[in-house]
């Protein structure tokens, strides 16, 4: 039987960047932390570039080198680094961990970086340039009412598109002259509407973004730079999720989630129809972006799916092939013995169809003990994912159930909105009804049924073992806000107002945060409860584990408590990983009662 330490040391391979036609970089958690590794395709070589202790956040390639992003301890306040073309050491170009620099772009000329950053107010982002040669960093446009993130640099440097994010689904996009410092929005109606993953035409006259401006879902559209007009170009019943242009511009790499799995699809500009493509392997495409590569048709995917870990799959239109270029090892773990989740369903309390996940495992076929797992965000969604604890919690006879409770994406607009503000206990509803469906379903046994999540959802398991404490035997929350007002008040300056869209202000709306905080409730736990935090945890500051622990102890309620001094918003470093996951899959075996 494999150990929960081979589950976690299985890796991952995301992100992959073209190089030239022969080579491109990756990351990769082979060596324990997210570093950047390149292979030759030719000869098949793989070779590891980056070796820090720290995990690397964002990675990208120009014509002069190669740029990272890199944080310290989890701390999120990502500095920007650089190798030359033909060096083998980084270079710090920021240095100053008392900011976050977000990556923008390089300019033709090799040597001027385009950013983001709050080194002049923490609260709010600049847009700034910085000359890689001699350090010289100056303010193209200071900004003093909205986070703004960079989103993509036109070819020839002149333009950068950026979002002022209001909140995840209120993030309109502007474009700045880099050179003059004047800016506009490209949509001046723009209103609670999602812009994102802009793709500029390689003669700069404009470019390819996703919107949902009017619609359910996020579709295809164009902007013209000369005449400022917006275009739809195509429309699914199903969110896009990603645009990526060839180089000739010729095709467009379109991904779609369709109920939780990516399919891709290429549309050519020239004839304006779609291609017929070799398929990949069923999965999920998400958060890495296509990368095409410099001189053909090739492009490089993320590819992943429960039973599979993430790895670089290429697609060759112009010779029909697809193949996967990287090879996570599995080490000792069969992969016959992994599970892929079957999409399932239940109603709710209004009558209103919740899209749930089920792993059920080898080991599991008799047992009814089942975890609920419960995603973060919550503007996110729970999708067919290689998840080592997952994997391991069925390896052990355990059942997992991941839900899509209301308020997730990727069903339409209408479904995303349905846990805001005051709504927000609504979801937590969802959750106490699907434990009381799978009792129903004969999926678990009453008095066997777990919550857990990370994030929102470590908020969803206070709310649970709070609100319906009957019907818990277990609760681990990780990194979970426990009192959404204190969580306000002390997460990082800038992320206040984006997470105010979502869960109400503290100008406005004190007295339902209150209302809808675990913590006022927390005499009513009764299932035991673990706690997991990290120090430096940026988003969800650790105070909101000290005040539901230091409660919990004062009652003699029982609760365990993991704390990582060098660790922010989750568990990123494989030595943790090992300390931490053995402790969670001992307490839930335990209180699920597994042998």
């Amino acid at each position: 039987m494999s150990t929960i330490k081979q589950y976690f040391t299985v890796g991952s391979s995301t992100n992959a960047q073209w190089i030239d036609e022969d080579s491109f970089v990756y990351l990769s958690t082979d060596s324990g932390v997210n570093q950047i590794w390149k292979k030759t395709l030719s000869t098949g070589e793989v070779k590891q570039l980056t070796f820090f202790s720290e995990r690397v956040w964002s990675l990208h390639t120009a014509n002069s080198g190669i740029f990272f992003t890199m944080d310290l301890g989890g701390n999120e306040q990502e500095q920007i680094h650089y190798i030359p073309k033909g060096e083998i050491e980084s270079v710090n170009l920021t240095h100053n961990n008392e900011a976050r620099y977000q990556f923008g772009g390089v300019k033709p000329d090799g040597k001027t970086v385009i950013f983001a950053c709050n080194a002049r107010c923490p609260k709010n982002f600049d847009i700034c340039k910085l000359n890689c040669e001699t350090g010289k960093q100056e303010i193209i446009l200071e900004n003093s009412d909205s986070y703004n993130t960079p989103a993509c640099l036109s070819p020839n440097g002149k333009y950068l598109l950026y979002n002022k994010l209001k909140g995840q689904s209120d993030n309109c996009l502007w474009i700045i002259d880099t050179e003059s410092g004047v800016s506009k929005n490209i949509d001046p109606n723009a209103y609670e509407a999602q812009y994102t993953n802009p793709e500029w035409k390689h003669d700069n006259s404009g470019f390819y973004f996703l919107t949902d401006k009017n619609s359910e879902y996020k579709y295809l559209a164009y902007y013209n730079l000369a005449d400022s007009s917006i275009t739809k170009i195509y429309e699914e019943n199903w969110d896009l999720e990603d645009v990526s242009l060839s180089k000739d511009d010729k095709y467009l790499a379109i991904k779609i989630n369709r109920d939780g799995y990516s399919e891709l699809e290429v549309y050519n500009t020239v004839s304006e129809s779609f291609e017929n493509i070799p398929s990949l392997p069923k999965g999920v495409m998400a958060y890495y972006k296509t990368s095409w590569a410099p001189e053909s048709h090739r492009m490089l995917v993320t590819l992943t799916s429960g039973k599979r870990p993430q790895d670089i799959w290429m697609i060759d239109i112009d010779n029909d092939k697809v193949e996967r270029v990287t090879f996570t090892n599995l080490g000792e773990i069969d992969k016959d013995s992994l599970t892929e989740p079957v999409l399932c369903h239940f109603k709710s309390f209004d009558g209103l169809e919740v899209p749930y996940w089920l792993y059920k495992g080898k080991n599991t076929a008799h047992s009814k003990a089942v975890v609920i797992d419960v995603h973060g965000g919550p503007e996110a969604q729970e999708r067919p994912m290689f998840t080592p604890f997952i994997q391991y919690l069925l390896s052990e006879g355990l059942t997992v159930v991941a839900p899509n409770v209301r308020g997730s994406t990727g069903y339409g607009k209408k479904y995303h909105h349905l846990d805001d503000i005051e709504k927000r206990l609504d979801s937590v509803k969802d959750a106490a009804c699907l434990a009381e469906h799978l009792e129903k379903e004969n999926i678990a046994d009453k008095g066997r049924i777990a919550v857990m999540g990370a994030s929102y959802g470590g908020y969803m398991t206070l709310s649970c073992v709070t609100r319906y404490p009957d019907l818990w035997a277990a609760g681990v929350d990780s990194v979970g806000m426990s009192n959404l007002e204190t969580f306000l008040e002390n997460t990082a300056d800038y992320r206040r107002a984006h997470r105010e869209s979502e869960y109400g202000s503290l100008e406005h709306h004190r007295d339902i945060l209150r209302k809808v905080s675990p913590i006022h409730k927390v005499e009513d736990i009764t299932a035991p409860l673990m706690v997991i935090h990290g120090s430096n945890d940026p988003r969800v500051p650790v105070e909101e584990a000290e005040q539901i622990v230091e409660n919990l102890r004062s009652r003699n309620v029982p609760v365990e408590y993991l704390l990582y001094t060098d660790e922010g918003h989750g568990i990123s470093k494989r030595k943790n990983q090992f300390d931490c996951y053995p402790k969670v899959a001992a307490f839930l075996k335990k209180h699920l009662k597994i042998d």
